[in-house]
């Protein structure tokens, strides 16, 4: 075989991959996870008890994600399904709590409100033409306050058993206990005997929440692929106009993918109580904008008509490794809230250049997650800085108005720092300012990348990715492994030219 045939075979192999919705989303998760395999210490990231607890922390988002799939597929939108997960949370745990539901009834009637506000919202968008924006928006200020009314924004009692078998319940532990008390079948005991002796290792944190999470997937996956369902709302969100005149009946699937959606986040609901001690109103703030990034990063198109369910599936595991980083890199909560709307703008400019299939704008696209990576890095010692900064300015504020004989609020008062306190802060600046500067100066050179994305450029923003790797080795910052995803972004812009060509060729 040529070295031509064999380069155009590959650019074909590759154009395949790339045109699969999920192919970005697998990279990336791919490239973090080997990346944070290589950087952290003590049990390996591939461990498979880490990978479970990976899979338990992802399980009551990603079914949730999974039910918002077939909402943004039709080209619509859930903005409520965090406030409904939250609701019926709760008043499940009330129900069952102080109305002496047996745990199966206040279980089902759980998925009985999911069903009913799924139908709410799927009439009101596809019978009565509102903007699914709207409805939604609505529903996630209507379903928490009706959430907190209904329960008094209290916490329940510590609740059933029962419902442990959606989330911490460990279908070995029987196994494990029976071969203990010797109560096991001899042909049993042999297998009993090997997962007691790899508890620890291996099956203690395998949980309920996996198994329901990846069997929801599965039949999600063949639903969408296999079913009427599945075909008609991908053809609705392709062209619904279209759609209508083949005969497809648009209001009956639009609202189903609304029921779905909500029925998801009662099945969500249900799994986190599966792994909380109590219900409360509160869970589940924000998780809309996670389901909806998890969607987004997945591959599934915003505009309607093109994603997949494994898309979805690798989203919301990305999504926990990017939180998993920024955890371990000690990084501010709503500094993670800032990175997560970054994602999902990053991941909208991806699908959108998708679409047009031009390699300039890849190009872009490939810079511009190489300077988000960068920024994501650097996070860390630029805040510290600008943080001490501002608690030294506060404070000689503050000290300059008490030396003017002025009362301070007590706001105020506590911007006041002594003793240890100062020259604590005082040190975190001198230590982190020469870090922040360079740190902050690659930033924004790496962004001014974006206007010329060519050869010299990309070799220029690699320099800087690498440089900046340097710098936080050697100040002791985490963010290394976010840095891989940049440097593979860029070392893909080197053969994007190269590979559209031997694509149009072949």
């Amino acid at each position: 075989m040529s070295e031509a045939t064999s380069n155009n075979r590959f650019a074909r192999l590759l154009a395949g991959y790339f045109k699969k919705d999920w192919s970005g989303a697998l990279l990336a998760v791919v490239i973090l996870a080997i990346a944070i395999e290589l950087v952290t210490d003590g049990k390996p990231f591939f461990h498979p008890s880490n990978l479970m607890t990976i899979l338990n922390n992802s399980a009551a988002l990603g079914v949730i994600a999974g039910g918002m799939t077939l909402v943004i597929l039709t080209a619509g939108i859930d903005l409520s399904v965090g406030s409904v997960m939250g609701m019926i949370a709760a008043l499940v745990g009330y129900v069952a709590s102080y109305w002496g539901f047996p745990p199966i009834l206040a279980i089902l009637f759980g998925m009985a409100l999911g069903l009913g506000i799924g139908l709410i919202h799927g009439s009101l968008v596809a019978r009565f033409g509102m903007p699914a924006f709207i409805v939604t928006l609505a529903g996630l200020s209507i379903w928490r306050g009706t959430g907190h009314l209904t329960t008094g924004a209290q916490a329940t009692p510590k609740l059933d058993s029962v419902f442990d078998f959606f989330g911490r319940y460990n279908p070995f532990m029987p196994l494990r206990q029976a071969f203990r008390d010797g109560s096991l079948p001899d042909w049993l005991m042999p297998l009993g005997s090997w997962v007691d002796a790899n508890w620890v290792a291996y099956f203690r944190t395998f949980q309920m929440s996996l198994v329901i999470f990846i069997l929801f997937f599965i039949v999600l996956g063949l639903v969408v692929k296999h079913t009427k369902l599945g075909r008609y709302i991908y053809a609705i969100g392709s062209n619904e106009q279209g759609s209508r005149q083949a005969g497809i009946d648009v209001r009956l699937y639009k609202t189903l993918a609304y029921v779905v959606c909500s029925m998801t986040a009662a099945l969500g609901a249900l799994m986190f109580l599966g792994r909380a001690p109590y219900a409360k109103s509160d869970y589940g703030q924000m998780w809309e904008l996670d389901a909806i990034a998890a969607v987004v990063i997945g591959g599934t198109s915003l505009f309607g008509g093109r994603g997949s369910v494994l898309g979805t599936f690798l989203g919301v595991i990305l999504l926990k490794l990017i939180a998993n980083g920024l955890t371990l890199a000690q990084l501010n909560t709503f500094w993670q809230m800032v990175v997560l709307g970054m994602i999902i703008l990053l991941a909208v400019g991806i699908d959108i250049v998708r679409q047009n299939a031009n390699p300039e704008k890849i190009k872009q696209v490939l810079f511009a997650v190489a300077a988000a990576s960068l920024f994501f890095a650097s996070i860390h010692p630029i805040a510290q800085f600008v943080s001490a900064q501002l608690s030294l300015l506060e404070h000689s504020h503050s000290a300059s108005l008490l030396a003017a004989g002025s009362n301070l609020a007590p706001t105020q008062a506590t911007r006041l720092l002594e003793g240890d306190a100062l020259a604590a802060v005082q040190a975190a600046a001198s230590a982190s300012w020469i870090y922040a500067l360079l740190l902050g100066v690659m930033v924004v050179l790496s962004f001014l990348t974006l206007a010329r994305p060519n050869k010299p450029t990309s070799l220029m923003a690699i320099g800087l990715l690498v440089a900046a790797g340097i710098l936080l080795s050697l100040g002791g910052w985490p963010g290394v492994p976010v840095l891989a995803l940049g440097l593979a972004a860029l070392l893909g812009s080197l053969y994007t030219d190269s590979l559209f060509e031997q694509a149009r060729q072949a």
